[in-house]
């Protein structure tokens, strides 16, 4: 398969993922028992989806903006955006070994819609971060190399690129504890709600909102 195939595979299933996390399986949401407590949440999509809530670990704002994230393998919080929302149909765990899921969000204030993938892992081999690249890079068809910077708990290895063709911007992660045996790819891309081929999604908005959410990543 050719990068250009895979980069048409992605926006594909960027697509249809985006389609039903921010729209139909919404439903579900609001059929059943979660429907009579939903007066006591937040007015934000995160706490309105009956799934994604199940993640947050206060119904207080962490940031303007976000709440905490916890993971259900107890392995890592983040930052997660008020109105993103996990896909139920892509969540995969095993036991605290593994986590993999993928949630969406779209700002009509910035127009930009983004799509973001997270796999988790706590394992030895999660020190071999060429391989985890190479993982990465393999999946979105990225060639290009990755920059890695250091803070005080964790090391970011990350890589960016536009594919002009689709109009998405891909940002390609992977961040390792310094101080255990877990890790995490993190792919986000991202496009303008209008016109996705022509119109420009400002660097700096996009760039800020993923630094936000990757710095936040603690892993316990």
């Amino acid at each position: 398969m050719t990068g250009a195939d895979i980069l048409k595979r992605i926006l594909q299933v960027y697509i249809l993922v985006l389609l039903a996390v921010t729209g139909g399986c919404g439903m579900n949401s609001e059929q059943g028992s979660g429907r009579e407590n939903q007066d006591s949440f937040p007015e934000t999509r995160a706490f309105k989806d009956e799934f994604t809530r199940e993640f947050m670990k206060s119904t207080e704002e962490t940031e303007e903006g976000y709440y905490t994230f916890e993971s259900k393998t107890k392995g890592y919080t983040m930052l997660f955006p008020e109105n993103g929302k996990i896909s139920m149909g892509d969540y995969e765990q095993v036991d605290t070994d593994y986590e993999a899921l993928s949630f969406a969000e779209k700002i009509d204030q910035e127009n930009v819609t983004y799509f973001i993938t997270i796999n988790f892992e706590e394992s030895p081999h999660t020190k071999n971060t060429s391989l985890y690249t190479k993982q990465l890079s393999i999946s979105t068809g990225y060639s290009g190399e990755y920059t890695p910077y250091k803070l005080e708990d964790k090391t970011i290895y990350y890589g960016e690129y536009k594919d002009r063709e689709s109009g998405l911007y891909f940002y390609n992660a992977y961040i390792v504890s310094n101080k255990s045996d877990k890790g995490i790819r993190f792919v986000f891309s991202g496009r303008c709600i209008d016109e996705p081929k022509s119109c420009h999604p400002s660097p700096s908005v996009i760039k800020d909102r993923i630094k936000r959410v990757t710095e936040s990543i603690t892993f316990i």
